[in-house]
């Protein structure tokens, strides 16, 4: 069984086109296909698109062309109706390609009364199409096994978004029309804005995550960034690169903190702990890392809780939105990373993409894409590593502010000699230690470290 499918938008979150979508993460979405953003007006002035929808499919690969500069784009025509069999195969042949190297490809579905998509392979249900339907998708899959080949299909004009089709339907689908498909992708890893030593963390990051965000804005999360870097242990420059790769695919660069997809997919899977009505939605993939199910937003809310980083055990329960903030969201991936996949930093340091890949992803989805991001992030790691010589506990040191700590708000100053208790308070408040290093110093001192914590929380 082969199989490979990018990861899923969701629909109010895509590109309209007047008359039709622009088939979902065939320009947005897909592994950032597009440069920048397009308004909706502007694509179908560029393209002559009307209320009776778009001439051509050929106009596609033009704008594609003109703003999506990641590949060359060719429209490819199947005006046999039905499709030849060479039509069909040189189909197979392109799709296969396309989504191996990380694009999703674009096709336009003429989809009459008689030959409405089936969903297969347990998707659905069967989309709401009603009447004859000429309709732009995107392929976003394919799979092949002994039963036959599929295609996954990203469908925003229609319930349930996503699905699955046989290869021989999708064949079917496409005349007199056609696709549009990367003809020719760059090879190798883009070379970097300047001179690596010139560049400003800010801007190495912004590198390392192909521009997910504004400049300004990976100025504004680069503290996060380094603080769950630091607590995902990531000591040595295998690490680091991993962490951005992998993070990297999950968020689209930290674009996104919450997933696209409706969540619905998630919806009575019991292994996901998800055993009441409405927590598939709920509790829909939240953080750069997409923490999914009941369970384990359970689970991080329980070692937030006993951490001093959340204000109760079922905070990420009660409030699965806080996860899908900058401030808290890279708690998930602190807690996946070291505690409960404790075996990745090892895979890290043995240079071992494809084991981490499977620990976060469960599978091998956007495997290519998370090896580029990591070739990429390769070149700048350096400078996201603690101090040279110091173990990640020791590398922030403590620079007090007479303005106090920003939780207890209690001023203190460096030539004063608070008692112990205070001093891990404080230490705790200002997120100047980690835990590790918090509950040795409270051993060694013979103090309560918990309560130490439930004296920080209750200062909130």
């Amino acid at each position: 069984m082969a199989e490979k499918v990018l990861p899923v938008p969701r629909p109010d979150q895509l590109p309209q086109i007047t008359g039709w979508w622009c088939g979902p993460a065939s320009c947005q979405t897909a592994l950032q296909i597009i440069d920048t953003w397009v308004e909706e007006q502007d694509l179908a002035n560029e393209m002559g698109t009307t209320e009776d929808g778009t001439p051509h499919i050929g106009l596609l690969a033009d704008a594609l062309n003109v703003h999506a500069h990641h590949a060359q784009w060719e429209a490819v025509w199947m005006p046999n109706d039905p499709a030849s069999r060479d039509e069909c195969e040189r189909f197979w042949v392109d799709l296969k390609a396309n989504i191996d190297a990380g694009f999703a490809m674009p096709a336009n579905w003429v989809s009459p009364d008689g030959n409405h998509p089936i969903a297969v392979r347990g998707s659905g249900p069967n989309p709401g199409y009603y009447g004859t339907v000429f309709h732009y998708i995107c392929y976003g899959g394919w799979a092949e096994d002994e039963t036959g080949r599929y295609v996954y299909v990203y469908d925003s004009g229609f319930h349930p978004w996503q699905y699955w089709v046989t290869f021989e339907q999708a064949c079917a689908l496409m005349p007199p029309k056609g696709y549009v498909k990367a003809a020719a992708a760059p090879v190798g890893v883009p070379t970097l804005p300047g001179p690596v030593e010139a560049l400003s963390l800010a801007e190495k990051l912004s590198y390392a995550m192909d521009e997910g965000l504004t400049l300004g804005e990976y100025e504004q999360i680069l503290p996060h960034v380094m603080a769950s870097l630091e607590a995902c242990e990531c000591t040595n420059e295998n690490r680091v690169a991993m962490w951005m790769a992998q993070i990297g695919h999950e968020s689209m660069g930290l674009k996104y903190f919450e997933e696209l997809a409706d969540g619905w997919a998630y919806e009575g899977r019991a292994d996901l702990g998800n055993t009441q009505p409405g927590d598939g939605p709920k509790y829909k993939g939240h953080g750069p890392i997409q923490i999914t199910g009941r369970e384990n937003h359970s689970e991080v809310s329980k070692w937030a809780y006993s951490h001093g980083y959340a204000p109760s055990p079922t905070f990420f329960v009660d409030q699965p939105e806080k996860l899908a903030t900058w401030e808290m969201g890279f708690l998930g991936t602190d807690w996946y990373w070291v505690y409960a996949r404790p075996k990745i930093n090892a895979m890290c340091d043995a240079g071992d993409i494809e084991g981490v890949t499977r620990a976060i992803n469960g599978g091998m989805n956007g495997y290519e894409d998370r090896c580029q991001r990591y070739e990429r992030a390769k070149t700048v790691a350096a400078a996201f590593l603690p101090a040279a010589g110091l173990p990640p506990e020791s590398a922030m040191v403590i620079n007090p502010a007479p303005s106090g700590t920003c939780l207890t708000g209690r001023p203190h100053h460096h030539s004063e000699n608070p008692p112990p208790d205070q001093l891990l308070l404080d230490m705790r408040a200002e997120g100047l230690c980690s835990q590790t290093l918090i509950f040795a110093v409270a051993e060694k001192l013979g103090l309560d470290a918990h309560s130490i914590y439930q004296s920080a929380r209750d200062s909130f």
